[in-house]
C-alpha cells in the first residue's frame, strides 16, 4: 500500500513538472520574426507554406528553418555540381567549380551550427549561419559576370532568405 502511494506521488510530481515545462514553451511570434527578416514577404510566405511552423515555439521554429537552410544548401550544391559536369565552356566550368567549393564551405558551416542549435546557443548559431551565408553569396556574385543557368542563382537567393530567418530567430533565443 505504501509503495502504491509512493508511486502515485512520484507519477503525479513528474506530470506536474512536465506540464510546467510545456507551459514555459511559448508559441513563437511569427509576425515579429518576419517583421525583422531582411525579406519579409519571403519569410511570411515561407512560414505560411510550412504547416509545422504554426504553433511552434522558438526552438522548434529554429530547428524547422535551420533544416530548410540545410536542404537549400544541399540542393544548391547538387545543382551547381551538375552544372560543372555539363559545362562545355572552360571559363564557366571553372566558375561552377569555384561555386561547388563555396557551397561545400557553407554546408560545413551549417554542420558546425547544428551544435549551437542543439544547445540553444543563439549567438553561436548566428555566427555560424552567417558564415554559411558567405559561400553561396560569393558564388552568386561571381556568377553575375557570366550568363549562367538562372536556377543556379535562384537557389542562392532562397538560401540567403531562409538563413536570414534563422538569424532573426537566433537573436531571439
Amino acid at each position: 500500500m505504501a509503495a502504491y502511494l509512493m508511486n502515485r506521488v512520484i507519477v503525479s510530481s513528474l506530470m506536474f513538472f512536465v506540464m510546467i515545462g510545456a507551459l514555459n514553451a511559448q508559441v513563437a511570434d511569427i509576425k515579429a520574426i518576419c517583421g525583422k527578416a531582411k525579406n519579409q514577404s519571403f519569410c511570411t510566405s515561407y512560414m505560411k507554406s510550412n504547416p509545422k511552423t504554426s504553433g511552434a515555439d522558438l526552438q522548434t521554429l529554429a530547428k524547422i528553418t535551420f533544416g530548410s537552410a540545410q536542404t537549400s544548401a544541399s540542393e544548391g550544391f547538387k545543382k551547381i555540381q551538375s552544372l560543372v559536369k555539363t559545362a562545355t565552356n572552360p571559363t564557366m566550368k571553372k566558375a561552377y567549380t569555384s561555386c561547388v567549393q563555396h557551397y561545400k564551405s557553407a554546408i560545413s558551416s551549417l554542420n558546425d551550427a547544428k551544435q549551437s542549435l542543439a544547445s540553444g546557443d543563439g549567438k553561436g548559431l548566428n555566427i555560424k549561419v552567417s558564415a554559411a551565408m558567405e559561400g553561396p553569396s560569393t558564388c552568386e556574385q561571381d556568377m553575375a559576370n557570366f550568363k549562367v543557368d538562372p536556377s543556379a542563382v535562384k537557389n542562392s537567393g532562397d538560401f540567403q532568405n531562409i538563413c536570414g530567418i534563422v538569424l532573426v530567430i537566433s537573436n531571439m533565443m
